[in-house]
């Protein structure tokens, strides 16, 4: 896969942050920014940061990858309850298979997702992780 420097510049506010719509009228907050409410259909809707921060509700392992990502096998895919209330699926990183658990506190950090191999340029995103007590 080619990474192209110009999109990911321009998508870096995207690919770096949660960043969600919070509905001025009732108060719903939608992930990913959307310009209207998913609730009331409101248009009157402003963006904010989310914390990166939730607990796991359920996860999964798949052993399998696309050619090229074998290396980050296992790759455990994670239900999240973020701490604003919103639900979200994300790939869990850095996690002993032996000791997670649902029901743990997880947050957001900053990984790499694949490396461009024609000019070595390196995409990252974001990815969840236990969170240190």
């Amino acid at each position: 896969m080619k990474v192209s420097p110009p999109q990911v510049w321009r998508n870096k506010k995207i690919m770096y942050k949660l960043t969600a719509s919070k509905c001025e009228v009732c108060g719903h907050i939608s992930f990913p920014y959307s310009q209207y409410c998913t609730k009331c259909g409101s248009k009157n809707v402003k963006k904010v940061e989310l914390s990166g921060k939730g607990t796991l509700l359920s996860f999964t392992v798949s052993y399998q990858a696309r050619d090229g990502y074998e290396k980050g096998l296992p790759n455990i895919i994670g239900l999240i309850k973020l701490d604003e209330g919103i639900e979200i699926v994300a790939p869990i990183v850095d996690a002993d298979l032996e000791k997670l658990k649902e029901g743990v506190k997880v947050e957001a950090t900053l990984r790499r997702v694949y490396t461009d191999s024609y000019n070595g340029l390196i995409q990252y995103g974001l990815k969840f992780r236990v969170a240190e007590e």
